[in-house]
């Protein structure tokens, strides 16, 4: 059954969330859930079996694999946190099993992945949402806008920055993101 179209948890004003990746980024999201009215973490799954039952004692979810969170009755929506390259697989696991998804940046971690995905949601009716959200945030919206109504001209060129003096500064295990597929430098991997 699709979640999104499930009745009973918007009536319950309740919106039941089943992680998978209890990774560095989890604390953001735990921390807002907390302030989040109706939002409850009802299950949680890792690679890693001793960070699952820790992060499940610590929200009291229930600590479970990846495959059994797409089955449990009880999870309305997936939040994937997993490293870039699991991205495309645990949206489709989620896809297939009618639940809403909403996953980290980069959607998946090659564009054929990302229209293999946005084509099951589409097919199936599933919804996905994904981080960053800021591309809807007024600098972004305004630039857009612009753009859209000819003021500028029609753009024939773009360059993006990125400075920052590493992951390494804060992120525990920084590696991912230097591996085909895992995060800023995806661009730069590909044409190198």
């Amino acid at each position: 059954m699709n979640a999104a179209a499930d009745p009973r948890w918007r009536e319950a004003g309740e919106v039941r969330i089943g992680i998978v990746g209890l990774g560095t980024i989890l604390g953001q999201y735990l921390d807002t859930f907390d302030r989040a009215a109706g939002a409850r973490v009802v299950a949680v799954a890792d690679l890693d079996p001793v960070r699952t039952a820790e992060v499940a004692a610590r929200t009291g979810a229930r600590p479970l694999t990846a495959a059994e969170l797409m089955a449990d009755g009880e999870v309305d929506v997936v939040l994937n946190l997993t490293v870039p390259a699991a991205h495309a697989e645990i949206a489709q696991a989620a896809v297939a099993a009618g639940k809403p998804v909403y996953g980290e940046k980069p959607l998946t971690a090659t564009g054929e992945q990302a229209h293999q995905l946005l084509g099951a949601a589409e097919s199936t009716g599933v919804r996905l949402g994904g981080a960053p959200d800021t591309v809807l945030g007024t600098g972004v919206q305004t630039a857009r806008a612009v753009i859209d109504a000819g003021t500028i001209g029609t753009p024939v060129a773009a360059n993006a920055t990125f400075a920052a003096p590493g992951h390494e500064r804060w992120h525990p295990n920084p590696d991912f993101y230097y591996l085909p597929g895992g995060g800023p430098l995806m661009a730069w991997a590909r044409t190198t």
